[in-house]
């Protein structure tokens, strides 16, 4: 194939010329540098963020999402979301808001479909759990959006026979995905650094999140706080949907003022938001809500924490982490033992390393860090696989 037609499929491919002043360009994508196969005759078309697309949804990171909670576990039900839904909805709504904001889509799209990527079983509860757990056992901080870029940047394969360096993708992904944040309250925010954030600063706020985590994360890109503001408009009324068919709460239990504002239904309350967030955004040098909208949101966060998520955990909790200890304790021994044929070993550490066991297991046999691939193989499992996992051990 000639030049000149792979040069016009680049153009065509790409969406540099929808993409406005405050977006980033194709061109500004920044990832570590890798050998090319063009010269084996594989020629590459795709832009950095297509790329970078194509690569999380190939990962085996991603295809475990099918199966892990995103409010709800174990709960027979196929119409209650779950976290691959939410990634998909969170993905739908940042492009959305992109196209008309004139930013880049590819970007929102690659952050938005790999922001969750980290989460355990069990959602936002077993991720506390582990994050109690992981601290006791001297292994640092557990948290989900850290967790994430250590699967996407150094656990993740983007082939069978390479060593475990991850997905190689772009600065711009990885710090979306970093600073996510869905459960924080903002009423707008724009990036802090002017000119973009470094490969230092990037693993300095990454670091941080395993130790002291008391840097402000802010994201370095306008998709990245797009993503940030879509995962709330994802899930905050859709989890209202849910408890109501699972009759943990009725319709008319949702505050009047946020109703006379934002709606009774997932679908008036997304629209209220997301047209409110447009309308602000085009107006402002930020991304965010006029007043009255973000203070009706504050208590609609505030009448799900309370009514939802709270009373979802007072039954469950302590069952949930006596079951997180005996995996972990367990999966810790079997490790110590080097007991190969445990699925520890089977199902996590021989495909990260290959059965070589030369650049995962040694090395932190070698460290005294055995529990960071206790952390890893938790927070990989799917809510199935973890009890499965529990029922084999217990």
């Amino acid at each position: 194939m000639d030049q000149e037609k792979i040069n016009k499929m680049r153009l065509n491919l790409s969406n540099e010329k929808e993409i406005g002043p405050r977006g980033i360009k194709d061109s500004e994508g920044m990832r570590f540098k890798e050998e090319t196969e063009e010269s084996n005759g594989y020629i590459d078309i795709r832009p950095p963020f297509f790329r970078d697309v194509d690569r999380i949804v190939h990962s085996k990171a991603y295809a475990r999402y099918i199966d892990k909670t995103q409010v709800f576990f174990d709960i027979n039900n196929a119409n209650i979301t779950h976290r691959s839904l939410h990634v998909l909805l969170v993905s739908r709504i940042s492009r959305q808001i992109s196209r008309i904001l004139r930013f880049n889509t590819d970007l929102c799209e690659a952050i938005a479909l790999a922001h969750d990527i980290g989460h355990p079983p069990y959602g936002h509860l077993g991720e506390d759990i582990l994050n109690k757990i992981s601290q006791k056992h001297g292994a640092g901080k557990f948290m989900h959006n850290a967790q994430g870029v250590r699967w996407l940047s150094h656990l993740e394969k983007r082939f069978p026979t390479q060593p475990a360096n991850g997905l190689n993708l772009t600065i711009q992904v990885l710090d979306g995905v970093l600073c996510h944040d869905g459960e924080t309250h903002e009423q707008e925010l724009k990036p802090e650094k002017i000119n973009g954030k470094t490969w230092e600063d990037h693993f300095l706020e990454y670091e941080d999140c395993f130790k002291e985590n008391k840097i402000t994360r802010i994201p370095m890109t306008y998709e990245g706080i797009v993503v940030r503001f879509a995962d709330t408009l994802a899930y905050i009324g859709r989890d209202i949907e849910d408890a109501i068919l699972l009759k943990l709460i009725s319709r008319n239990d949702i505050p009047k003022n946020c109703v006379k504002i934002l709606g009774d239904t997932n679908r008036k309350i997304m629209n209220s938001l997301i047209m409110d967030l447009i309308s602000y955004s085009l107006e402002h040098e930020t991304i965010g809500y006029s007043e009255p909208i973000f203070e009706a949101l504050k208590e609609l966060k505030r009448f799900n924490y309370t009514n939802i998520y709270l009373r979802r955990d007072e039954n469950m909790n302590h069952l949930v982490e006596h079951k997180f200890k005996i995996i972990y304790e367990t999966c810790l021994q079997n490790l110590k033992q080097e007991n190969y044929d445990s699925s520890i070993f089977k199902d996590h550490v021989e495909y990260i390393d290959d059965s070589t066991y030369s650049t995962y297991f040694i090395p932190h046999k070698k460290t005294n860090k055995l529990q960071l691939i206790v952390k890893d193989y938790i927070a990989g499992m799917s809510d199935k696989y973890f009890s499965e996992v529990y029922q084999k051990i217990s």
